[in-house]
Parts: structure tokens; sequence; C-alpha cells
């Protein structure tokens, strides 16, 4: 079992203390404070209503759960996040959803099913009628699909105490920058650069 840290936490209304799945699990799970609708190419903040105080040489790093990333078009964008271990305001994490509704056609191709998913649960509308707004621009005449709570195909709905990301706890060093003139002669150069040894 690896060695333990103390993390002192506290942990507001509708917050909840991260656990660990399993007994090597490296990552703790982050629950959802709040229902969270995230439309197709939406960035928003998910609030974990929790503050944390980790150790001097330690930093939290927030990153994606794979059981999200592979089945969902949730993305962390700025995985992995830094929680600095000076940093005693609330946690949440940036969470994007991904989806591009210019994909939908080729979605149906390799799965027809999503044309029944359509007809029962999705209105078929127009970007204009949507918006409220005239046909000033070509594009307003493409066709989306809501859902019956209005929102776009491809929406996400992340539901209050889900589990979002996983955080983890690393040492680092921080590194003291000596001006040289000519770094290539310290220790050894292996030369090249992007895609030298190979894609």
């Amino acid at each position: 079992m690896s060695e333990e840290i103390n993390v002192y936490i506290k942990v507001n209304e509708e917050g909840a203390i991260p656990t660990y799945g399993s007994v090597h699990a490296a990552g703790c799970d982050l629950y959802a404070s709040m229902d969270l609708v995230i439309r197709p190419g939406e960035v928003r903040i998910m609030p974990l209503n929790f503050s944390i105080a980790i150790p001097d040489n330690c930093e939290a790093q927030i990153r994606p759960r794979s059981g999200l990333s592979l089945k969902t078009n949730i993305r962390i964008p700025n995985s992995p996040g830094t929680i600095d271990a000076d940093y005693r305001d609330m946690v949440g994490v940036i969470v994007e959803n991904n989806y591009n509704n210019a994909n939908l056609k080729y979605e149906i191709l390799r799965n027809p099913e999503i044309i029944n998913e359509l007809k029962e649960n999705y209105v078929e509308t127009s970007l204009s009628k949507y918006l409220n707004k005239s046909q000033e621009l070509k594009i307003l005449e493409d066709i989306i699909y809501l859902d019956k709570k209005g929102n776009p195909y491809g929406t996400i709905y992340i539901k209050k105490n889900e589990r979002i990301a996983q955080m983890v706890f690393c040492e680092y060093k921080k590194a003291k920058f000596i001006d040289h003139d000519n770094p290539a002669e310290i220790g050894e150069n292996r030369g090249g650069g992007f895609g030298h040894t190979g894609v």
C-alpha cells in the first residue's frame, strides 16, 4: 500500500468527501455537487464544494475518469489540472462537452438505431427557430434535434453525486533556473526534435 499524506478538508453543503474505489486506486473519485447541463461545445465549472490543505511539497492533480471519457463526450480540457499546496479556496472541475453535431450523420451510419431515438425523443427544428432569429445566414438553415427539455442532441446531463473526475496527489520538485550559454553541453544530448524517434 502506498504512503499516505494528511489532507485537511472542509466539506460545505452539497459537497462530498472524495473516496477511493479500491485499495490500490491511485486516484480518489470526485463527486458532482449539483445537477449540471452541458450543451455541445460548452465548457462549464462543476463546483465540488470543498476546500483542502495539502503538504507543501505536493500538488493535487485533477484527471478524467476513464469510463466517462470512453462512454461520453465529457472532457477535462486542462487535464491534468493542478491544485497547488497554497490554494485554499473551493475546488472545482472544468468540464467540456466536445460533442459535434456535424458528426450526427456519421453516427447514424455506424448505428442506425439513432434514427428511432431521434423520432421518439427529439423534435426536429432549424437553428434559426431555436435561436428565434431570421435566416440572415445560410448556416441558420441547419437542422438540429431538441430533446424533451429543449436542449440539442448531444447535451450531457450530469446528476448530483455522480463521479465526474479523479484526484491524484503527487510530490514535485521546483526548478532552479541557471543561465547557460549552451545547455546542449550539459549531460547527454539525444539530438532531434518532434517525431525524431518515429511515430
